[in-house]
């Protein structure tokens, strides 16, 4: 399903550092679209968005706010991410893949740079501002510390 005249769109997280839930939230004429993904997927997402802005010397400041994430249930969990642009356009594509089976559930949403670059700023700052990684095995830590690999810890009750 293609979507396009994306009014908002946010990307980063709901919850406390440890227990977070990471979504993307589109929203335009068809209302609000929520997605589930993985953090390392949000920081993809920051890390594509700047290759693309170097690729399209989109070297402008983003003017566009990103809204502030809504909780609420996501329609699906996210496979994979893609990234296009089309220079007639000027508009992004943002190709968001279902984990389930079948391509039934796979959407498409065009926008122009500056919602892109809002959301993927949002997500980038909620990446960086989860629990601190260990100086020693690089793995997230619980406020109580954790059991570090390289210290010859169990890892079966770490979270990612």
């Amino acid at each position: 399903m293609e979507y396009s005249d994306v009014t908002g769109f946010a990307a980063g997280a709901i919850g406390e550092p440890g227990a977070r839930t990471f979504l993307l939230q589109l929203t335009g004429p068809w209302g609000r679209h929520t997605y589930l993904l993985e953090k390392g997927q949000v920081a993809a997402l920051a890390a594509g968005t700047e290759q693309l802005l170097r690729e399209i010397d989109g070297s402008a400041a983003a003017s566009a706010a990103a809204p502030d994430l809504v909780d609420e249930l996501p329609r699906f969990r996210v496979s994979q991410l893609g990234l296009g642009y089309d220079e007639l356009s000027e508009l992004v594509t943002l190709t968001i893949e279902s984990d389930a089976d079948g391509d039934d559930d796979d959407v498409w949403y065009r926008m122009d740079v500056e919602h892109l670059m809002a959301a993927t700023k949002q997500g980038a700052a909620a990446v960086v501002g989860g629990r601190p990684d260990c100086p020693n095995c690089g793995l997230a830590m619980d406020p109580d510390g954790h059991a570090c690999p390289t210290a010859n810890g169990d890892l079966r009750n770490h979270r990612p």
